[in-house]
This record gives C-alpha cells, structure tokens and sequence, in this order.
C-alpha cells in the first residue's frame, strides 16, 4: 500500500509547466507484434524509414514499455492525445528509448493490458529515465555488427546508404551546419563529458604531486588547463539544445569554433580538446594566436 504514496517520476515537465493528469501516470508492458503497430501507428508519416528500421531491430519475445510523458515540446499538441516514450528491447538484449515523442490516443493507450504492478511501474519509469541511448546511437553502434544480414545494415557497413550516421554528418563544408541528430549530439557530448572528467581526475594527481614537491608553478599552470577543459565541458549541453531547434545545426558548429578560438593552440588543455573534437568527427577551422583578436587559418 505504501508504494502508492510514492510520487510518479514524470508527473510533471518543470521545464514548461505541464502535468500529467493522474490517469495515465501508469506504465503499460507490450509484446513486440504490439509495438510494432504503436510505433506505425504514432509515427504516422513522420518517420517511416526510421519506424520500419526501429521494427526491424526489435527483440521478437521481448517485453517493451510505453511510458506517459507530460512533454508537448516535441510535437505538436493533439487533441485527446498525450505525448509517450517507448522503451524498447532490442535484439541484442539491450533497452534503449525510441526517440519519437509521438502523439499516443488515450483511448488507445487505455486499452493496452494493465499487466504490470505499481511498484513494476515505478521502477520501470525510474529506470526509463536513467537510459541515455536512444535507437539512433544504438544503430549507430550496430551498424558494425557484421552478423546482422538485413539489407539497410549491409548498406551501411558498405558506405552505399544515404541515412549518414553523427560522425559522418558532422565531417561537413566549414560554412555549413552538420545535419545533427538529437540523440547522437547527446552521447556525442556525454563521451566527450566522461573523457574531460578523467582528464581532471587524472590531472588533480599531478597538482596534489606539484604540491607536494613545493613546485606551485607546476601546480597553478595544470589547474588552469583544467579548468579550460571543465569550461568547455559545462558550456557544450546548453549550445547543443538552443530552444529553437531549426537552428541547433548552426548553433553547435559555431559553438564549437567560438570554444576552439577561446582556446590558446599551445595549450595542453586546447590540444586536448581539439584531439577529443577530431574523434568525435567534427570538422573544426584552426585558429592562430594574434595580439589584437582571433583570426581563422584559411
């Protein structure tokens, strides 16, 4: 009984004020063949490429959960329609969400079985929004997987396919913006975040060894690079996610060049930046040190 005290995880979206009415703050656990007909359902003619990819990819006896957001940013708002994610079990046994934020009918969603228990509900949207991947980075990945003989993924793996993944979209003209996608730019910058942690980590060592051995030089001047690189970890989420999303392409590349240009190229911290950016695949203009202002090497 107490577990119906718990508060719902998605009750309410604090980043634009919506709440989602009591009713459908539940979780419902679907079979693939169900899935499958939600994902075209929902998707309409939006994403049919990625739908039927999506579909191809599922577990076929694995469990898969649609999951009531209180979001309307996504998508255009529905009349009797409700905005939900799908947490989907791949055939790799891996769980990652759709990425379609898609308008749901409550009336459709009210008529899936009620198989799950309130507390298998809670858990399941408390574990849902501990999952960063989402099935394009999931591709991504699998797209190596040279066991997969579906016709789209030998596509890929040979070059001949025209759906680019993030590396190859970001390695683009200097003065035009990369095709990004949403969920590639958030583990694009999820890795390139982990790696700037254990270059601090790594690089607090040092100072506490600097000190130590009374060389505060040596100490001041790692602390700075340091900082350099936590600066430009910190500022990256906030300039990959402008509000207005026609412009997230160009907002991130510039992003990118006014990081690099704040950066000096000597540095270690800017060297270290720049060699995390290259393998991450972004085509980033070299800057040179002047006394009055940056200037771009052509």
């Amino acid at each position: 009984m107490l577990v119906w005290l718990l508060p719902w995880p998605v009750a309410k979206d604090p980043s634009h004020g919506t709440v989602l009415p009591r009713a459908l703050r539940a979780v419902r656990a679907v079979d693939t063949a169900t899935m499958i007909e939600l994902l075209r359902e929902t998707s309409g003619s939006a994403k049919p490429q990625a739908t039927e990819l999506m579909a191809a990819h599922l577990a076929p006896g694995g469990i898969h959960y649609v999951i009531p957001r209180p979001r309307k940013s996504w998508d255009a708002h529905v009349e009797g329609c409700f905005s939900a994610a799908m947490m989907l079990r791949m055939n790799d046994g891996a769980f990652v969400m759709s990425g379609l934020h898609m308008p749901v009918p409550m009336l459709r969603f009210q008529q899936l079985p009620k198989t799950l228990s309130r507390w298998e509900e809670y858990r399941t949207a408390r574990r849902a929004r501990g999952i960063r991947r989402d099935f394009h980075v999931w591709f991504r990945d699998h797209r190596h997987d040279h066991s997969c003989k579906r016709r789209h993924c030998i596509e890929e793996r040979e070059g001949h396919c025209s759906c680019f993944t993030f590396l190859e979209d970001m390695r683009t003209a200097r003065d035009r913006p990369a095709g990004l996608e949403r969920g590639s730019a958030q583990e694009a910058i999820r890795l390139l975040m982990a790696r700037g942690f254990v270059e601090i980590r790594a690089g607090s060592h040092f100072v506490k060894r600097a000190l130590a051995a009374g060389d505060m030089d040596a100490a001041l001047r790692r602390l700075e690079q340091l900082r350099l690189i936590a600066d430009v970890c910190h500022n990256l989420p906030h300039d990959f996610f402008p509000k207005r999303s026609k412009i997230r392409e160009r907002k991130a590349i510039e992003s990118l060049r006014f990081h690099l240009r704040e950066l000096d190229p000597d540095d270690h911290a800017a060297q270290w930046v720049v060699r995390q950016l290259e393998d991450q695949g972004f085509d980033y203009v070299r800057v040179l040190r002047d006394r009055t202002k940056w200037q771009h090497a052509r």
